[in-house]
């Protein structure tokens, strides 16, 4: 995995062990927002289940099933957000994208700046035919930036997922490496 990947305003970088206490702090001060759409933040209670998050992150990556980044914000420094590609060995050339930006820093364009620097980064090295990206279809700032990204809609899966007690739909957007606009 590539160490740094660098935009106008942010850095992605590969999670590491010392992210632990910002990770945790960036999930905790939008617990509300992000449990709504991600099915993990309960179970996030501490630095101590970020830190083994980010551990099998490491390993994930070390095997090529999954790259985790760190979205940093280059002026402060500070951790805003998580960006992936995961399930990268389940279908060679095919990656699932996805991205999540606290809830204090959103409404800035960070999204799409992360995610364009994670298109480019999976395309520029030949081994993705396709990204995909799976999102609730009440998140309407999420499709902007799947649309901002070249993303195509490519349907719904409905009642996919169980999610706070109830069945939500999924939209599909996805990438294909021709499509993509370098």
């Amino acid at each position: 995995m590539s160490n740094l990947l660098q935009g106008r305003r942010l850095q992605l970088r590969p999670l590491a062990e010392g992210d632990a206490a910002a990770l945790f702090t960036a999930v905790d001060s939008s617990r509300a927002g992000l449990k709504r759409r991600l099915r993990w933040v309960a179970s996030v209670a501490s630095a101590e289940d970020c830190r083994g998050f980010i551990r099998a992150s490491c390993a994930a990556a070390q095997r090529g099933e999954r790259e985790v980044y760190a979205v940093i914000e280059s002026r402060s420094g500070a951790l805003v957000g998580v960006a992936a590609l995961q399930g990268m060995l389940a279908v060679p050339g095919l990656a699932e994208l996805s991205l999540w930006i606290r809830c204090d820093r959103q409404d800035r364009g960070y999204a799409a700046e992360a995610g364009k620097l994670l298109v480019t980064h999976a395309f520029r090295r030949d081994v993705l035919h396709k990204l995909y990206a799976r999102i609730d279809p009440a998140n309407r700032p999420a499709r902007k930036v799947l649309q901002k990204m070249g993303f195509r809609y490519e349907g719904c899966l409905r009642h996919d997922r169980r999610r706070n007690g109830r069945w939500i739909d999924q939209e599909c957007w996805g990438l294909i490496r021709v499509e993509w606009r370098r």
